[in-house]
């Protein structure tokens, strides 16, 4: 009996430990800081090659894989609507975004915004002519996608 408890706890704490993302891009970030990337209770920020339109279609596109010229966004009050048609199937998906400085939060259009705990935290950062998309996440791996103006 002892023997299938200690089983039974090496698979849960196995299942919550494989959380997290996978993609071409992947190093650990520093466990010493919430969000490396992020600096809490970031002013806003003034883009200087790029609108918060940008911002919002690029980070759908890193987030979902997909093309980000295919990426429809409109604005409304604080927040982004971006939609895009799923080239395989022709099915739409919507979602809403929240920019807060560099920080970027994200819900699909009838759901939970993607902020708690076990969530990964999105960031960009503008360097010239392109900007980076930057999700942390809960296990502490990073995914950076780059993109260029005029993509």
């Amino acid at each position: 009996m002892k023997s299938i408890s200690i089983i039974l706890f090496l698979f849960i704490v196995g299942s919550l430990t494989s959380c997290g993302g996978s993609s071409s891009i992947t190093e650990k970030a520093p466990t010493n800081q919430q969000n490396p990337i992020v600096k809490p209770d970031e002013p806003e920020t003034e883009l200087k090659n790029f609108s918060k339109e940008d911002v919002a279609r690029f980070t759908m596109s890193s987030i979902m894989g997909q093309p980000s010229r295919k990426i429809k966004v409109r604005h409304e009050s604080d927040l982004y609507y971006v939609s895009y048609v799923r080239k395989s199937d022709s099915q739409e998906f919507n979602y809403k975004i929240k920019i807060e400085g560099k920080k970027i939060v994200w819900a699909n259009i009838d759901g939970r915004w993607r902020d708690g705990q076990y969530d990964e935290r999105i960031s960009y950062e503008e360097n010239g002519n392109k900007i980076t998309i930057n999700q942390i996440f809960s296990d502490g791996s990073v995914d950076a996608k780059e993109y260029k103006k005029g993509e």
